[in-house]
């Protein structure tokens, strides 16, 4: 795809554009890599231009910078806005470590979130945990996952 083509198929940015993380963090890889790019022909075309060369490089440093930050912010945003729209999750430690847990990791299944959370915390019990995880599904915040072994349930948070 050119760079014609790529303008042309993305949406606009600005007010009124709701992009997600994902969103973002694509355009903000293509602008790093377009960055880079235009570093190389600036040191093959003039390797004198050494202004027009620093300057690159900060610009591109800067995008790093805040490709960083965007990634960063993107690790505690979801878990951050369940507990805004439930308001008590954090009351009750072992909830809140279910739902950071699950945050960040693929679907897990009950003897898999107790080991992390008694990893976390030190003590868990397998039945704590299970009720746990059944009232996080009855208030809607995670959803069974379906796979082929009906016995097996895994669990994720709920898809926003």
């Amino acid at each position: 795809m050119t760079g014609n083509e790529r303008r042309k198929s993305s949406k606009p940015t600005g007010e009124g554009s709701d992009l997600s993380m994902e969103e973002v963090q694509d355009r903000l890889d293509e602008i790093s890599e377009r960055l880079a790019r235009l570093e190389e022909l600036i040191e093959r075309v003039g390797p004198g231009i050494d202004e027009v060369r620093t300057s690159a490089k900060v610009i591109r440093e800067g995008f790093e910078f805040y490709d960083g930050m965007v990634r960063l912010m993107s690790k505690f945003t979801k878990a951050e806005r369940l507990e805004s729209r439930y308001g008590d999750l954090k009351k009750d430690d072992i909830s809140w470590r279910i739902i950071q847990i699950l945050d960040n990791s693929r679907p897990l299944n009950i003897s898999q979130i107790t080991t992390s959370v008694r990893a976390e915390r030190g003590t868990a019990s397998r039945r704590i945990i299970r009720e746990r995880v059944n009232d996080l599904v009855k208030r809607g915040i995670l959803q069974v996952i379906e796979d082929e072994d009906e016995r097996a349930r895994y669990f994720s948070l709920v898809k926003e």
